[in-house]
């Protein structure tokens, strides 16, 4: 409803400047004899003030065509110019938050700095919102694609706006782990089976992260310490690493529980994930022991199989065993 009252209002203010335009330019064209593009010439340069000179010596009835153009030409095109701006700022606004309440699913980014760009290339950008406080950043994150809401990411009334109840993930990447502590309980909150991630500012912070109950912390002191230490202790397993985060149509591993009664006695071979999904089982977790399977291994309830695959055939698996159940 709001949409259409700022489309008539802008139809409204050009339909009158155009109005006024195709007089001045007829009078010109009437009263001193100019062609028709030399007459529109001489209104533009006249209500837009842009100061050229005249075209040739005018008559008192000429003058007196851009006495009437100085006087309220010039003011409806600065009007027309204050008007229009900000309603087609304030539809875009619009179309966004229209966007906003309608968006599931998602990934709420919190902190447009360094780290949230990267994060932000690696995730489906229709299914990304920004949330940041620096206008600027929020301004750019916008200008690269995204959904965006300025705003303090601890504050419940930002992460809302942000479709904080309906989104799948949220990653905490802001200035500091104070406020990326308190938005992951507030987000936790909102949405109790929202899946968090928080980047560590500081080695100080990690306790105040884990008790907001965050559902997985990344350290980049760490992770990169780690990475050196298996790049150069075990290459054949970053190499692996490196292979299955490449861009593209990245290798997942998912984990999937075994919740039903059906799959006791069940064998892998029945399951027959390979062959359906086109995924497959690389490892089972068992009571805390981990298996390496073979097709005749038989399953039990509470079983955990990482699977691993393309995202697509995961999610085939999930709904697969979903309806087994």
């Amino acid at each position: 409803m709001k949409e259409r009252h700022i489309e008539r209002t802008i139809i409204k203010v050009l339909a009158i400047l155009l109005i006024v335009m195709v007089l001045a330019t007829l009078s010109y064209h009437y009263f001193e004899g100019l062609d028709l593009f030399d007459a529109f010439y001489m209104t533009v340069i006249t209500i837009t003030t842009t100061g050229y000179r005249e075209i040739g010596e005018f008559g008192v009835a000429g003058r007196i065509i851009s006495m009437l153009l100085m006087f309220f030409g010039v003011g409806l095109f600065f009007y027309a110019v204050n008007t229009i701006i900000p309603l087609i700022v304030e539809r875009e606004a619009e179309k966004w938050k229209k966007i906003l309440k309608e968006i599931k699913d998602h990934y709420i980014i919190c902190g447009y700095g360094h780290m949230g760009k990267e994060i932000a290339k690696e995730l489906p950008k229709d299914k990304i919102v920004i949330i940041d406080s620096d206008q600027t950043k929020v301004a750019l994150a916008r200008e690269h694609g995204y959904l965006a809401v300025q705003g303090d990411s601890s504050e419940e009334d930002v992460l809302k706006k942000a479709g904080v109840e309906r989104a799948k993930a949220l990653i905490a990447c802001a200035a500091t782990d104070s406020i990326n502590a308190f938005t992951i309980m507030m987000a936790k909150d909102l949405n109790p089976n929202l899946y968090t991630i928080a980047i560590l500012k500081t080695p100080e912070g990690e306790t105040k992260i884990r008790k907001a109950g965050v559902d997985l912390l990344l350290s980049p002191y760490k992770d990169v310490a780690r990475k050196i230490w298996m790049a150069i202790k075990k290459p054949t397993i970053a190499d692996f690493i490196e292979i299955m985060s490449k861009k593209g149509k990245s290798i997942m591993i998912e984990k999937i529980m075994l919740t039903s009664d059906k799959f006791n006695g069940c064998t892998l071979k029945d399951l027959d994930l390979r062959k359906r999904t086109g995924c497959m089982v690389v490892i089972i977790d068992r009571d805390g022991d981990l298996i390496f399977p073979d097709p005749e291994i038989t399953l039990k309830k509470g079983d955990v199989l990482y699977v691993m695959g393309y995202e697509e055939q995961l999610r085939k698996a999930e709904t697969l065993i979903m309806k087994s159940e």
